[in-house]
């Protein structure tokens, strides 16, 4: 059952925890079956009993948005038709018409928030969750843990996914638009990707790597 920052949650460890919602500090505490501490700002739930909770989730997940990743970048996402010439558009496509207008910042970007932001953060996470699924000491393992946390905002595909609905329906006004199976495959990357942020729990992540004797 859910209970408010209360003496009932356990004993003080002596440590502070930021709301992941408003960054407000929190004691941190320990929890039994079924409690979880809630930010006393905003009611956020900042720590979550982990009893026998499993990264095998976020293993399977991110391993699936790696292999969603390569095909949604080798597949053409759409075609467009304009005075009788048809282009295959690739998610490169405009990140390579940006640097041929001269763009070279943007497309540095959105290559870097829309290609190799995800690589980065799925694989990092996969890395980590492999690790500590199989209690294997990985080399590495803290620096790729500290990646994950930091491509984590930076993997922007969701954002990717809307931004080329908008820009569809604005092509249509000059031409024809046609989806490719590509499409299908940024579709099932960006919710991979918000499955995945869901299910890989840094704070379970800390818990087994120091079972492993990993002090991250």
């Amino acid at each position: 059952m859910s209970t408010a920052l209360t003496s009932r949650l356990g004993v003080l460890k002596g440590d502070w925890i930021r709301c992941p919602n408003c960054d407000a500090f929190c004691w941190e505490r320990e929890l039994s079956l079924g409690e979880e501490l809630r930010c006393i700002r905003c009611g956020a739930t900042v720590l979550q009993f982990a009893g026998r909770k499993t990264l095998q989730p976020a293993l399977a997940l991110s391993v699936a948005g790696l292999l969603a990743l390569v095909l949604a970048n080798s597949s053409p996402v759409l075609i467009f038709s304009v005075g009788g010439r048809d282009q295959a558009g690739y998610i490169i496509t405009g990140v390579i018409e940006l640097i041929t207008q001269g763009y070279w910042p943007i497309a540095a970007l959105v290559f870097f928030a829309g290609v190799l932001a995800p690589l980065l953060y799925l694989t990092s996470v996969a890395y980590v969750s492999s690790a500590c699924c199989l209690h294997i000491r990985l080399p590495r393992l803290i620096n790729l843990l500290r990646m994950s946390e930091l491509m984590e905002s930076w993997n922007l595909v969701p954002v990717y996914s809307i931004a080329t609905v908008v820009s569809v329906v604005k092509l249509r006004m000059l031409g024809g638009v046609q989806w490719e199976f590509g499409a299908q495959w940024v579709l099932a990357l960006a919710i991979l990707s918000l499955f995945v942020q869901q299910t890989f729990n840094h704070r379970l992540v800390t818990e087994r790597l120091i079972s492993m004797g990993v002090d991250p």
